[in-house]
């Protein structure tokens, strides 16, 4: 029984986390309880459990007689966290290009063939968020340190929704974005690596922070009751009794 509501609460955060780091549930969008239990089709304890995770995980934020809510972003904040970012990813680099075996190499080279020709297909569309959250996840993890991996995967959380919020997929990016970066990688040169990882970082983040400054993401948003795009309710398990 208790494995079966850990299941069903994962269900809950995995579906919920692909919502918000997709963009199909905006920041500052309101999360109800009650709503969000009735679309996905389970009683409220995994949805506040889920809710809680989410907390944690920096994509949704809470006040009293509020509730919660997905976290509203901020230039401020986005800038602060690009830093962050930087110094951390540029940090994985090196490690990794010091540290991983052939084997996470050659995983990191496959993850990028894959992430590259998702991003080729669909350049208007939003980002592979869980693809691309796994490749840049992988390079921490590379550098045998799971306080980089730790550190990084938050700020990856509000990187995607950035990314997202603005459509910055839109801009374009490089042939070979992420297989460029993981043949630095293979140099074995942390040199090369930092030097590839901090072009990698810092393209497009310009002309991002500008889309964002002028957006009106940190505006209230209606409640939600069904991201999916024809209206329809999506459950997570159809018949799932808690």
């Amino acid at each position: 029984m208790q494995d079966s509501f850990q299941t069903l609460k994962a269900q809950v955060y995995q579906t919920l986390r692909r919502e918000i780091l997709s963009g199909t549930t905006p920041p500052g969008t309101r999360l109800v309880r009650r709503t969000l239990s009735l679309r996905l089709g389970v009683s409220p304890i995994p949805v506040i459990e889920a809710l809680h995770q989410l907390e944690k995980d920096g994509l949704v934020e809470s006040q009293p007689m509020y509730g919660h809510r997905v976290r509203a972003l901020s230039v401020d904040a986005a800038r602060n966290d690009h830093v962050l970012r930087e110094a951390i990813e540029c940090q994985a680099a090196r490690l990794c290009a010091q540290n991983a075996s052939d084997k996470q190499l050659e995983t990191l080279e496959r993850q990028a063939v894959e992430l590259d020709k998702i991003l080729k297909g669909d350049p208007e569309g939003a980002t592979p968020a869980e693809e691309h959250l796994e490749f840049h996840l992988g390079v921490a993890r590379a550098t045998g340190y799971s306080g980089l991996v730790d550190a990084l995967q938050n700020l990856w959380f509000r990187r995607l929704m950035v990314f997202n919020t603005v459509n910055a997929a839109a801009l374009g990016i490089p042939r070979n974005w992420h297989g460029q970066l993981v043949k630095a990688l293979a140099t074995r040169d942390p040199d090369v690596a930092e030097r590839a990882m901090r072009e990698h970082v810092q393209f497009n983040v310009a002309q991002q922070m500008k889309m964002l400054e002028s957006s009106r993401v940190t505006e209230p948003v209606k409640d939600t009751a069904s991201p999916s795009k024809n209206g329809s309710k999506k459950s997570v398990r159809k018949t799932s009794k808690v």
